[in-house]
């Protein structure tokens, strides 16, 4: 076995439960329950969400890392925000910019100011 079972503890800890569902079920259906299976199915879920981080877009449009629960409470206060002020960007805006992901103009529709 490569690594300790306190070290798959660990990882298995720190990943979402969605995660953990998906590998136990692919481990099930997949192996034939080799524990080194389990950890490698581990492993691959590691290497793809590394370099993943929560974060967002200041002002200067830099990114700033936060931790997932500021992120949650980001969202959180932005749509109370939203429910109470009835501020935000029109669906028309939101469409406009989607569709101009890869273009040029993409940088110009994200530097816009919120709307009401």
């Amino acid at each position: 076995m490569a690594q300790s079972i306190k070290q798959l503890h660990a990882q298995i800890q720190a990943m979402p439960s969605d995660s953990v569902k998906a590998i136990v079920l692919s481990w099930l259906n997949l192996s034939n329950g080799n524990l080194s299976d389990f950890e490698r199915l581990i492993a691959e879920i590691a290497e793809g969400s590394e370099g993943y981080q929560w974060g967002e877009i200041d002002t200067a449009n830099e990114f700033q890392p936060l931790s997932e629960e500021q992120t949650i409470a980001s969202s959180l206060w932005a749509l109370e925000d939203y429910q109470t002020n009835k501020t935000g960007v029109s669906g028309d805006r939101v469409k406009e910019w989607a569709d101009s992901l890869g273009s040029d103009t993409a940088g110009y529709l994200c530097q816009n100011k919120v709307t009401k």
